[in-house]
């Protein structure tokens, strides 16, 4: 008896399953029946077809700033009603939805307006399309995406890009599919930067252009500088204070113009690795770009000055030093002399309260003291321009001049060039 009710319950089952199988292929059958995959849903009731696309950026491939071009993989769904696929579900066994591979029904073909190489028509790697019993469908397509950006590179490599990704129903006017686009809802779970950039704010617009209907998705990178100020910036910044330590190095060491040229040399390799990085555009120039080119001009100047005070080292001490010379080191040491501070009656000692008691006593000590002084002054000041420096001195006067000129013209550099990029960026962008 249980043996038979198991056979019983199988059969059952069974003409269920064939029940089902036979609903589902007489209702895939009946759809396509006379089905017209070239016209469109809507033409026969002469109004426009309602077109939803969401985008779903999966992962950020690659920014190449040089070439300007932006890589992402990415898919679409998208949403229309077909009348034409519409059925009572009571009649197919409560079948609500049904898969049908999408070359056998209408299609939007999506095309990328703003591609990087050529243009592109979504539809390559795509799901079935799943139909709904009120005539919905819905579609998923995605592909490898290049677009066309343009680079911006004036605050390297603390700049923020912005790249496009446009698309239009290919070969269908605005009044016959009328789009309307935007991000998916849970777009922010998918890892959308990498490396090198971060993804900080998205939109998306669409608008009209010569009687299409476009729709726009804007994409905002930020780049992660970390990797450039270490290995870039902050060497640079070294290199500013070792361009300076030529300055110290003893006039008559034989390496000390080896030195400078080594510096010098410097400027230029990293010059040229932040060219090699960055799109070879006038409009606008990096900043990062300028400071180093205004750097190796300074390099440049260090280095002729470094020769002139060589050849100043080895003069003859037979050679007399220029009288102008000799009035720039005294004027020098004149600037240097600190003059001497008076003293102040109020601090004063006991002692010296008591002896100094009349206000004439007072008056002769001051006098006498401005005296002294005074003698003193002209005193130094006479031997400075009588003195005949040498040669070596004269080099290590300037070596001293040229140093602090140069840091002064360093530190110049460095204040405008962080001005600069702090005015072209926002509040919280670093």
């Amino acid at each position: 008896m249980t043996l038979s009710a198991f056979h019983f319950a199988v059969f059952v089952a069974s003409c269920f399953l064939v029940s089902a199988h036979n609903s589902a292929e007489r209702l895939y059958n009946d759809l396509l029946l006379n089905y017209t995959k070239g016209v469109r849903p809507g033409i026969e009731s002469n109004r426009s077809l309602n077109l939803e696309i969401f985008l779903t950026v999966s992962t950020l491939l690659n920014i190449n700033a040089v070439d300007e071009v932006m890589s992402v993989n990415g898919f679409f769904n998208m949403f229309w009603r077909d009348e034409r696929l519409v059925w009572n579900k009571t009649e197919y066994d409560e079948h609500s939805s049904i898969m049908i591979d999408p070359s056998l029904i209408w299609t939007p073909r999506i095309l990328l307006v703003n591609p990087a190489r050529r243009y592109q028509i979504f539809g390559t790697y795509s799901s079935e399309v799943r139909v709904q019993f009120d005539g919905f469908v819905y579609w998923t397509t995605g592909d490898l995406i290049e677009t066309n950006c343009n680079i911006n590179i004036r605050n390297y490599p603390f700049d923020i890009q912005t790249c496009d990704i446009s698309i239009v129903p290919f070969g269908y006017l605005e009044t016959e599919v009328n789009q309307s686009s935007s991000f998916m809802s849970q777009f922010d779970k998918f890892p959308h930067g990498n490396g090198e950039w971060d993804l900080v704010e998205t939109n998306t617009a669409d608008w009209s252009l010569s009687g299409y209907k476009v729709s726009n998705f804007t994409l905002q990178y930020k780049r992660k500088y970390q990797f450039v100020l270490t290995t870039i910036i902050v060497p640079i910044l070294i290199l500013n204070v070792m361009s300076l330590v030529v300055f110290r190095i003893p006039p008559n060491c034989g390496e000390r113009i080896s030195f400078a040229v080594t510096v010098f040399l410097s400027y230029i390799v990293y010059l040229g690795i932040i060219t090699e990085n960055i799109p070879k555009t006038s409009s606008p120039m990096s900043l990062l770009s300028l400071y180093l080119m205004a750097k190796v001009s300074v390099s440049a100047c260090i280095t002729m000055a470094t020769v002139f005070i060589v050849q100043i080292s080895v003069k003859s001490p037979n050679t007399p030093v220029p009288e102008r010379i000799v009035f720039l080191m005294s004027m020098s040491s004149k600037l240097r002399t600190a003059k001497p501070k008076l003293e102040d009656p109020a601090e004063n000692t006991q002692d010296d309260a008591k002896r100094v008691k009349t206000k004439s006593d007072r008056a002769e000590i001051i006098a006498t003291v401005e005296r002294e002084t005074e003698s003193s002054l002209t005193t130094g000041c006479g031997n400075l321009m009588t003195k005949n420096p040498t040669w070596d001195e004269v080099a290590i006067y300037f070596d001293t001049v040229l140093f602090f000129f140069f840091l002064f013209v360093m530190l110049l550099l460095i204040v405008l060039l962080f001005t600069f990029v702090c005015a072209n960026l926002g509040p919280g962008q670093i």
